[in-house]
């Protein structure tokens, strides 16, 4: 073998030596810390609890591991199984976690709906991590997503039947619950000059919290209506000081 052939073998070995070298150390899985987060502390029924599995690097160096291919986690709703699951995870062939000092991997994220309040526990790893799930969230007809409704027809012909419901709509996705309101009025009749002598009021004393599922209504009075001429027919809900009004076009 030539001199030059003999120099570039042993600036190929040397080059190899310097890549092995500043490679980060290959350790295990056990080298590493295991957490299980969640974006929050706290939930109400209804809403979704997002889930991270994480692995960190707690040495002062970069580390590079075996990719972890495969972890087992559970979940438990007041003490009681919800989830057992193997989660299988994909990464192509001879691939390499590479993690630096410090730094952290998310290897899986998932995502559980509770059914029902209270303590949401989650174990993986020999780690675990509790989250509260409560039954409702305090709010007012002022709240967003919280609201009046009459659910009527906007427009139809003199004589014909229709039905109104006068309800409170809860437009979001947890279970909520109101304070207890002292007045409920439902008012109708043909709107101008003489509606006030056509309307009629229904008041009732509501003395109790109401608590409404999420996405979801709670009726108050579903009444028939008929009337015989045209005109703008005026529906009202009110309670408290909150305030709902739908316009029934009547046609001749």
């Amino acid at each position: 073998m030539g001199t030059v052939a003999l120099t570039v073998a042993a600036l190929l070995v040397f080059v190899s030596l310097m890549a092995l070298s500043a490679a980060p150390p290959a350790i295990s899985l056990g080298d590493m810390e295991k957490r299980i987060v969640t974006d929050r502390e706290e939930y109400i029924l209804g809403e979704t609890v997002n889930i991270s599995f994480i692995i960190v690097n707690p040495l002062d160096r970069d580390a590079r591991l075996e990719p972890v291919r495969e972890f087992t986690y559970g979940a438990t709703m007041n003490g009681e199984s919800l989830v057992n699951a193997v989660m299988h995870l994909n990464y192509p062939f001879g691939s390499v976690m590479a993690i630096r000092a410090g730094a952290n991997y998310t290897l899986s994220k998932e995502s559980l709906t509770p059914t029902e309040p209270g303590d949401l526990t989650v174990h993986a790893f020999g780690e675990s991590l509790s989250v509260t799930i409560h039954p409702y969230k305090e709010m007012t007809l002022s709240s967003p997503g919280v609201y009046l409704n009459i659910s009527a027809p906007d427009k139809i012909e003199a004589g014909e039947r229709f039905t109104a419901v006068f309800s409170i709509v809860n437009d979001n996705l947890y279970w909520v619950r109101l304070p207890a309101y002292s007045t409920f009025e439902v008012w109708y009749g043909f709107g101008g000059g003489d509606m006030l002598g056509e309307v009629v009021s229904i008041e009732w004393a509501l003395d109790a919290c109401t608590i409404i599922e999420p996405r979801s209504q709670y009726v108050y009075k579903t009444i028939p209506f008929s009337p015989s001429r045209q005109g703008e027919y005026v529906l009202t809900l009110r309670v408290d000081d909150h305030e709902a009004i739908h316009v029934v076009r009547i046609a001749s």
